[in-house]
């Protein structure tokens, strides 16, 4: 009875799969028809891949179409593999976590309260290096050696004591190329090698803009070509290329212990301060338990994404600062079952603005927003940055005057009243109480 009960539920297994794979497809051709997505997704659940698609154009000035084979520069991304190099060196005894980033760099300034831990996830204080003015190193056109770039900006003041508050900083995974270097003797990108191959990587490594590279996607930015760009800023903490294929191979390999040991694996997926791990976001999309990161480059986005309910995986690439992250969280939507609403073109509607009282008060759940009447309209409160403008499509759904795709949706009692709130989030709904109001 147990063998035939499996059989029974195989059909339905197979069912879901390519249910959610038409569900994604609609709004990956939506995303590209009304927002312009540009790169390449991949969804793969249990060994198999439920939708691979490529949109838009890799070369547009040849109009060369982008293919699953294309290969991106991933940004911030990259600071996961450096992590894995680093815990591959703990391994091996040739470093510790609790090593004084003075061990390394013994003039750098409060170095010796600074450790490899703090440096991994994040809450050394360190400003991050692409928030400093511009120096006159031009590290975006020239190649600058690490030892010279981190004298521009280590000694900037430190945002907090060491080890006190989470803050995102480039300048700690930069900083941790260079002990890379300094240990193995060799060039980050050399000892990078020996992560990518043992997960089986053949189309990942660290990028050069005169390197003839096969299936280099091209990156735009708002119609146009990305200036020239040199990887030897962004080096450990961002200078990557790879292909979602690639990718997955990394995410299965990397939470699978076939890169680092079980425990090891263990201290980078933790969550820290911050719900950081070692360059990965330990946390959970509403209730759905995930780890994942984004990256950000000049020209490309980015979202590396596993999700545990499910067990299933999501990347996204883009070659023309599409919002990888929003689109991620909305394909997994799918996957999970929540409520995602495909992309469509918004459209101010008149309203009785005496309708914006009901909803004026504070919503919460996995995020929360404060909406306030100004001037006869409706607004997210900014806290700390200026308010947006929420503009109604209809009476009871608003969305962000920005540009970025985001609406707030009202639930109302009887009387007209919000009584709850969707967020919605590239498509994606995430339900708010209403607090106050």
């Amino acid at each position: 009875m147990k063998k035939i009960f499996v059989f029974l539920l195989l059909p339905f297994a197979v069912h879901a799969q390519n249910t959610s794979a038409l569900k994604i497809d609609a709004y990956m051709r939506a995303l590209s028809k009304i927002a312009h997505f540009s790169g390449t997704v991949l969804v793969g659940q249990k060994g198999k891949i439920v939708y691979s698609n490529a949109f838009g154009e890799a070369d547009r000035e040849w109009h060369v179409k982008n293919t699953l084979s294309g290969k991106y520069r991933i940004g911030s991304i990259t600071k996961q593999f450096t992590a894995a190099c680093i815990l591959h060196l703990e391994e091996q005894g040739k470093l510790s976590l609790d090593d004084k980033l003075s061990k390394y760099i013994p003039d750098y300034p409060q170095g010796d309260k600074v450790t490899i831990h703090m440096l991994l996830n994040q809450t050394t204080g360190i400003p991050d290096y692409t928030a400093l003015p511009e120096t006159d190193l031009h590290s975006e056109v020239l190649d600058v050696a690490p030892a010279d770039f981190i004298r521009s900006f280590q000694n900037q003041p430190y945002l907090f004591a060491p080890g006190t508050q989470w803050a995102y900083s480039n300048s700690n995974y930069f900083l941790l190329g260079y002990i890379i270097e300094k240990i193995t003797g060799q060039p980050f990108a050399d000892y990078l090698k020996v992560i990518t191959d043992k997960a089986g990587l053949k189309n990942t490594g660290m990028d050069r803009p005169d390197t003839i590279l096969p299936y280099r996607t091209h990156g735009y930015a708002e119609g146009y070509n990305i200036p020239f760009y040199t990887m030897s800023g962004p080096y450990a903490a961002g200078g990557m290329y790879s292909t979602a294929e690639d990718l997955l191979a990394w995410d299965k390999a990397l939470l699978g212990n076939k890169v680092l040991s079980e425990a090891s694996t263990k201290k980078m997926t933790t969550a820290y301060m911050g719900n950081y791990g070692y360059a990965l976001f330990v946390d959970s999309l509403d209730t759905h338990p995930r780890i994942w990161h984004t990256g950000g480059i000049p020209g490309f986005r980015s979202v590396i994404s596993w999700y545990k309910d499910g067990d299933f995986y999501v990347i996204v690439l883009s070659n023309n600062e599409s919002n990888a992250q929003y689109a991620g969280a909305a394909l997994a939507g799918i996957m999970l079952n929540m409520p995602v609403v495909n992309p469509y073109i918004h459209q101010r509607a008149s309203i009785n603005n005496a309708v914006i009282d009901n909803y004026v008060g504070a919503y919460c759940g996995k995020t929360c927003l404060e909406l306030i009447r100004k001037e006869g309209k409706l607004y997210r409160k900014g806290n700390g940055i200026d308010d947006i403008e929420l503009i109604p499509e209809s009476e009871k759904k608003f969305y962000y005057s920005d540009g970025t795709d985001r609406q707030v949706e009202f639930i109302t009692d009887g009387t007209g009243k919000a009584v709850k709130a969707y967020m919605i989030t590239g498509g994606l709904k995430i339900p708010l109480e209403r607090q106050s109001g």
